[in-house]
């Protein structure tokens, strides 16, 4: 899932109709697209079909510890199994 949430969103983006097809194959609206508290002049929601919001209660779920868990991107791990 896609989810831009408690971003700046600038005049570079589409208010109104800020995703776009990968293929004609894969519409974005058949994609996982979700957006939660942005604000700026590309956070509009000029048509509410094209900006799909996340409420509270879902957007709890789409937060970096959510989904990375302790993961820390870039940090290196140490290697504890010695099968390798």
């Amino acid at each position: 899932m896609l989810t831009v949430r408690d971003t700046w969103l600038g005049p570079g983006i589409d208010v109104v109709a800020p995703y776009t097809d990968m293929s004609a194959a894969h519409p974005w609206q058949n994609q996982r697209f979700a957006e939660y508290r942005d604000t700026g002049p590309g956070a509009v929601v000029a048509v509410p079909e094209n900006r799909p919001q996340l409420d509270a209660a879902r957007a709890g779920s789409a937060t970096p510890a959510a989904c990375l868990g302790d993961w820390t991107p870039g940090r290196k791990r140490r290697r504890t199994d010695t099968a390798f």
